[in-house]
């Protein structure tokens, strides 16, 4: 989908409330999209105990939800939905600290699949997983502002 400069970053902005402010599971497990470009996005994972496993180290299942959640973002930056369709994921060292950081690049940009590559990396920016990513593109993404009739429905 072909976007203005000004319609991207109009895009951005309302991609990145959505992921950030919106109920859902990035913003349960304390993930944030920080930045979006084309093809690429940057987010983080704040590390409370609640995302952590019984070691004290982040649960590989957060670890594998910020980079799906962020990989999905770079992804839908063209203004297309996607859908995750699998994906390979390599635990590298624990991720301990207060923050681990995601970053996703294309390897392969296609009109119905698309592939994109995680690192994540710790506070000493020591890598700590990376993944790869295979999304389906579903067709042009429409982000709405929630109906008063959702937000009262979602606040109970």
């Amino acid at each position: 989908m072909e976007m203005t400069q000004e319609q991207r970053e109009a895009y951005y902005q309302a991609l990145t409330k959505h992921v950030n402010e919106s109920r859902g599971y990035p913003k349960l497990s304390n993930i944030r999209v920080l930045k979006i470009e084309p093809n690429y996005c940057e987010g983080e994972l704040s590390i409370t105990p609640d995302v952590c496993n019984y070691l004290g180290i982040v649960h590989g299942g957060c670890l594998a939800a910020l980079a799906d959640t962020v990989a999905g973002v770079a992804a839908c930056s063209t203004g297309t939905g996607t859908v995750t369709l699998s994906y390979g994921f390599n635990f590298l060292r624990p991720a301990t600290g207060d923050k681990i950081r995601c970053v996703a690049r294309p390897e392969k940009v296609g009109k119905q699949i698309t592939v994109f590559c995680c690192t994540l990396t710790n506070d000493e920016g020591k890598t700590v997983a990376s993944g790869q990513f295979t999304f389906f593109m579903t067709g042009p993404m429409k982000l709405q502002a929630e109906s008063q009739d959702q937000k009262t429905q979602n606040s109970t």
